[in-house]
């Protein structure tokens, strides 16, 4: 078993808090039962969290998977696409949003924060694959043209994210050089995890 890094823990009720709160605001512009669960379930995990409950993660998945229901997917094999791109951009995404919250002791340069940073650099480098892939699947089904991309108010979102996603890429190369970077791509994740959620409420191009 790994050795755990004693100053490695995350303020994750703020991310659940966030999570809600963005689910809240779906929810009061476009009300429905299945944004509806999911609110519920975001709710559940940031209590389970702010009273130190282990067991946090089955609602925060099952919300995390219940956008796909909420967006635009249609039929089976859109709703596994839109869940897994979800899923694997939240593990990515917020896990930048867990470490920028972060301060090691003795500064990114040190052995104990690189160690840090070779853990979650393998399970980043999985689900960003993951995210990059099955994003760029529901793309080519939602967008008709690539004029999409900067004449219609979806296009225009999914610019951005890609945006910030490519601005993240960017700044984990620095970073990983023991650059203290962290803020501004956690910064760039909040763009990035906001745009995905805004996706869901946008309508597609006619």
């Amino acid at each position: 078993m790994r050795p755990q890094i004693a100053w490695v823990n995350p303020p994750m009720h703020i991310a659940f808090a966030a999570a809600l709160a963005g689910g809240l605001g779906l929810l009061a512009a476009a009300p429905g039962w299945a944004v509806g669960v999911r609110v519920a379930a975001e709710g559940a995990a940031l209590l389970l969290c702010v009273r130190g409950v282990p067991f946090v993660a089955p609602p925060a998945v099952f919300a995390a998977a219940a956008l796909a229901v909420t967006g635009h997917a249609s039929g089976p094999g859109a709703m596994f696409a839109d869940a897994l791109h979800t899923l694997s951009a939240a593990m990515w995404a917020v896990g930048i949003l867990a470490l920028a919250s972060l301060w090691p002791p003795d500064g990114w340069r040190s052995e104990e924060a690189r160690l840090l940073l070779e853990r979650f650099g393998r399970v980043a480098l999985i689900a960003f694959g993951i995210t990059a892939l099955t994003g760029l699947l529901r793309a080519t089904e939602q967008l008709h043209d690539l004029s999409d991309l900067w004449t219609t108010a979806y296009g225009v979102v999914l610019s951005l994210k890609v945006a910030g996603v490519f601005a993240m890429l960017s700044l984990s190369l620095v970073w990983r050089r023991g650059r203290p970077v962290a803020g501004l791509e956690g910064g760039f994740a909040v763009l990035v995890v906001g745009a995905t959620a805004l996706l869901a409420a946008f309508p597609q191009p006619a």
